[in-house]
């Protein structure tokens, strides 16, 4: 419950930081992934966390826990509205129709939440270059689960080793790769069915020709379980002295909530195309 708790403290004060740094209209966008990512980059730079029961906008009757202002609620908070900025403009490339005139909207709206970000020019740089490679693999229809997922990795390891001492960036760079690897390939073999029926690219309907048996589906799970697995190990290098339930949350996160989120999903994924199957014959 302490963890949960904090947590979700954690999570209430991301939400404040948002509001304070990049806008109300920037809060929408929150996320447990953004949470995790503020609670990485709080253990690396030594951040002292204090909570407290706070009332806001959202919840003006009950008093919830609340993490109270800090650097890395504030850093993550402008480095989400980087990546949501960056994803609209990608979803507006992508899209047609409907979904692609939304996503310009959308963009324009995280556009104007971007200019509120501070000091992040050389990072920007660097999230827009990765990302565009990123798009260049996309777009030349790359069959390479690996080579994409890296390309992602390096984005976020970009993120979160910014601006740190040398020992914590590299240990920073290779938590932010693993973790953006590990979301990748995880988000492209739960999307496996819906991309090969839409035609939306995806590595894994490249690389498996459309199809995925039984033994193909174990060998896409183990692929993400591989980068967990180093998540994990990466994780273990930061110093949590004094920081027990930073660790135990972070090491949650990475050891159960990807891995159950992702089987989960991807079982899912799969029961309802071979139910869509079992409908057509």
């Amino acid at each position: 419950m302490s963890e949960y708790e904090f947590y979700r403290g954690a999570y209430c004060g991301l939400c404040a930081a948002m509001n304070r740094r990049t806008g109300a209209a920037s809060s929408v966008t929150l996320s447990y992934d953004m949470v995790f990512f503020a609670l990485v980059r709080g253990a690396l730079t030594g951040e002292r966390y204090i909570l407290k029961k706070k009332r806001c906008a959202v919840h003006p009757i009950k008093k919830r826990t609340m993490m109270l202002a800090n650097n890395a609620l504030d850093y993550t908070a402008q480095i989400n509205a980087i990546l949501v900025y960056y994803k609209f403009l990608d979803d507006a490339a992508d899209e047609h129709g409907a979904k692609k005139l939304a996503s310009r909207a959308l963009s324009a709206v995280a556009g104007g939440i971007k200019k509120r970000t501070q000091g992040l020019g050389e990072l920007e740089h660097g999230v827009k270059a990765s990302l565009s490679e990123l798009a260049a693999l996309e777009k030349e229809k790359c069959s390479s689960p690996d080579a994409a997922a890296e390309t992602f990795g390096k984005t976020l390891a970009i993120c979160l080793s910014h601006g740190l001492s040398e020992r914590k960036a590299r240990i920073a760079w290779e938590i932010g790769r693993h973790t953006g690897r590990a979301v990748y390939l995880a988000d492209a073999a739960c999307d496996f069915w819906k991309d090969k029926k839409s035609g939306s690219y995806n590595p894994f309907v490249l690389a498996l020709g459309g199809e995925m048996g039984e033994a193909e589906a174990q060998s896409v799970k183990n692929a993400v379980l591989l980068e967990l697995a180093a998540l994990e190990r990466t994780l273990a290098l930061i110093d949590y002295t004094e920081f027990d339930l930073t660790r135990e949350c972070v090491m949650n996160v990475a050891s159960f909530g990807i891995k159950n989120a992702f089987f989960s999903e991807f079982e899912k994924e799969k029961s309802n195309d071979k139910s869509l199957h079992s409908a057509r014959d």
